[in-house]
């Protein structure tokens, strides 16, 4: 029959006698003749005296080779061609016949099954029911599709079966791969520990069957802690909240609600809820929602910790710690970067302990456990011929006062830094202890490091202006702005009138080591001179000098024993006062004189010298005469005494002498007063 086909040309339909396509069996080959494809009816298209000179030429242009392919085809072209001459298509489209040839296989199943996992193979959890997918067990045929290639158990699993989807409480031995690939074969394990095999065939119904064994590995129910990073209380603290940021367990068993036993209690604090009620158990949900919180009741140590178990109705998790740690209170700088070789002052800059110091209401003391790897931190500054010895512990008063150095001393050839640190346990009154790391970097001296000697004058912002975290490298004597930090006036100091208070027997000046006071910018104020003189009081420049070597006891000893001595040297003076009073106290007997000539025992009489008394402390005594100029400056009523004759000059008296014997005592006349001289 004709069958119709569409040209290559536009709107052109040519008619072939036949093409009627091909059927072959797969591997086999057979011969296209008439029957099956032709063209002779393309000659009707040329005059008939033209026609025994052209033949039908046929050209394929594409075609598939798959040894599978079920359906086959190849596309030519047909024209006219003059005989004689090359077949060669022509240029015009219109002349050229454009059609398909199909071609139909008939398969044969030559293939095996190909069994494409190399060793099939499935782990589930002890109890556990999983599906077997193409990546466990995949058997490939050419020749035949998934729903024909079918599985048969052999042995059976020794811990468990097998099991298609919607029964699984019984038990198959056959399935196909069909099945394996839409997740409906599934292995139902029985809970025991022992691993496991089963052996089968597979088969496309006409090759021989192809065995394999199937390995189930079973793996242990375990509770592992995803999370553990233990509890954090910062000193001044006593209480802190346990969540799942501390502490999370998960388990691969299909019970995955974790719960939590308490094995051994904290030994400084409790475990409570929010009702302040003690547990000895709790579940994950309780972390989730934030209920518990640990609460520390003794403050002696800066450890805690508590051990549990984790466990669910499958399996548990013992022996496990959760640790609580107290962090210091304590401002660290950050970024600290420290030359080698030179004395650096440790200040606060370094280490701030102010907070905690306020909220103690003492002065914090550092306990060093280590001190840094390439030097040491001493205090004051190393003498002449002597070593300075690395402290064991120092206080907050000391790092504020600058009284401690690092002395560093690393070999830093051919590298550009080294990292060190100071650790030291940190403790104050009514809050636990706390383990602190004080970080900073050594680099080698660079003298364009080196900083000014002279104190950096602080402005009247919080000490606490300039961030700690800022990279600050150190040079010789150098330290940060802190609240100790030597001050100078804001105003210059004048050379005259200037008043300096409270400089004390130490050596420092207008200082207090009191940890409630701090150095303050210093303001000029005004005072008032015994001659109404105004004078400005300034606030003098405070010189840091390195202490002796001495502790704290020490400074507390040396003002206790000052003050025992300054009041035995009171009770001794008074006790001589009291006996010298009662010495004098005795009565005096008055003996007249023997004879007018002068004895040892007997004063001489006045005759115009000066006159020394034995019994009453030297006294001289020159008289005025009427005529002396010093007079003048006494008033009448006294200068008429002194001339007059008759008065008597009473030099001193005693209690119990009468005073008309201490006239007759001493009574003479008064000399005559030489120029430029006055009584006394």
């Amino acid at each position: 029959m004709d069958i119709s086909y569409e040209n290559a040309g536009p709107d052109r339909k040519t008619l072939l006698l036949a093409n009627t396509g091909a059927v072959v069996t797969e591997g086999d080959h057979i011969v296209i003749d008439e029957s099956m494809l032709d063209a002779s009816n393309l000659m009707s298209k040329l005059p008939t005296t033209q026609r025994s000179s052209h033949e039908i030429c046929m050209a394929s242009r594409t075609g598939t080779n798959d040894s599978e392919t079920l359906h086959d085809h190849f596309v030519f072209d047909t024209w006219l061609n003059p005989k004689g001459k090359p077949a060669q298509r022509p240029l015009e489209d219109s002349q050229v016949l454009e059609e398909w040839f199909n071609i139909t296989v008939i398969p044969v199943n030559d293939q095996p099954p190909v069994l494409k996992t190399k060793a099939p193979s499935l782990s589930v959890v002890q109890g556990d029911t999983v599906a077997l997918g193409p990546e466990n067990l995949n058997v490939e045929d050419l020749d035949n599709p998934s729903e024909d290639i079918q599985y048969t158990v052999v042995s059976k699993p020794n811990n468990g079966y097998l099991a298609l989807g919607g029964s699984l409480n019984e038990s198959v031995v056959s399935f196909t791969q069909a099945q394996i690939n839409s997740g409906m074969v599934y292995f139902v394990h029985d809970g025991s520990r022992a691993s496991g095999v089963f052996y089968f065939s597979v088969s496309d119904g006409h090759h021989k069957p192809v065995y394999k064994l199937f390995n189930l590995e079973v793996t242990e129910i375990t509770i592992s802690l995803v999370n553990n990073t233990g509890l954090a209380l910062e000193q001044g603290q006593t209480s802190v909240v346990l969540t799942q940021e501390s502490l999370v367990a998960e388990t691969n068993g299909k019970n995955t609600t974790v719960h939590y036993r308490i094995t051994a209690a904290p030994r400084y604090g409790k475990i409570l809820r929010l009702d302040d009620q003690e547990v000895n158990q709790f579940e994950q949900e309780d972390l989730r929602t934030g209920s518990l919180f640990y609460h520390m009741t003794a403050l002696t140590s800066g450890q805690d910790s508590f051990e549990f178990t984790a466990f669910t109705s499958e399996a548990n998790l013992t022996n496990q710690v959760v640790n609580i740690t107290v962090k210091p209170l304590v401002r660290f700088g950050e970024g600290v970067r420290i030359s080698n070789g030179i004395v650096v002052k440790l200040n606060t800059g370094f280490l701030n302990a102010t907070e905690l110091a306020s909220l103690s209401v003492s002065d914090p003391f550092f306990e060093v456990v280590s001190h840094p790897k390439y030097g040491k931190l001493v205090r004051g500054k190393a003498k002449a011929g002597k070593k300075t010895e690395p402290l064991g512990s120092f206080s907050f008063q000391d790092v504020k006062q600058e009284r401690l150095s690092f002395e560093l001393n690393a070999n830093v050839t051919g590298v550009q830094e080294l990292n060190d640190s100071l650790v030291f346990i940190l403790k104050a009154e009514n809050v636990p202890p706390a383990r602190g790391e004080f970080r900073f970097t050594i680099v080698p001296y660079d003298p364009s490091l080196d900083l000014t000697t002279m104190s950096p004058i602080l402005t009247t912002s919080s000490p606490f202006s300039q961030p700690l975290n800022q990279t600050t490298v150190f040079g010789v004597g150098t330290a940060l702005p802190s609240l100790s930090t030597s001050l100078l006036s804001t105003q210059r100091p004048s050379k005259t009138h200037q008043k300096f208070k409270g400089r004390n027997r130490w050596g420092n000046t207008n200082r207090n080591d009191s940890a409630g006071t701090d150095t303050t910018l210093g303001k000029p104020t005004l005072s008032k001179g015994d001659d109404n003189e105004i004078s400005f009081v300034n606030t003098p420049v405070r010189v840091e000098s390195y202490p002796q070597t001495s502790s704290s006891l020490i400074l507390v000893i040396l003002p206790l024993l000052a003050m025992l001595l300054l009041v035995i040297i009171l009770v001794v003076l008074v006790l001589l006062l009291r006996r010298n009073r009662k010495r004098k106290q005795k009565p005096v007997t008055l003996k007249p004189p023997a004879s007018p000539s002068p004895s040892p025992s007997t004063p001489p009489a006045y005759n115009g010298q000066s006159q020394r008394s034995a019994a009453v402390p030297t006294v001289t005594v020159t008289p005025l005469s009427p005529s002396s100029p010093a007079l003048d400056r006494l008033p009448p009523s006294a200068n008429q005494g002194l001339v007059s004759n008759s008065t008597s000059l009473l030099l001193c008296s005693w209690n119990g002498v009468d005073p008309e014997s201490s006239a007759q005592l001493i009574r003479t006349t008064p000399p005559t007063l030489q120029q430029n001289q006055y009584w006394v």
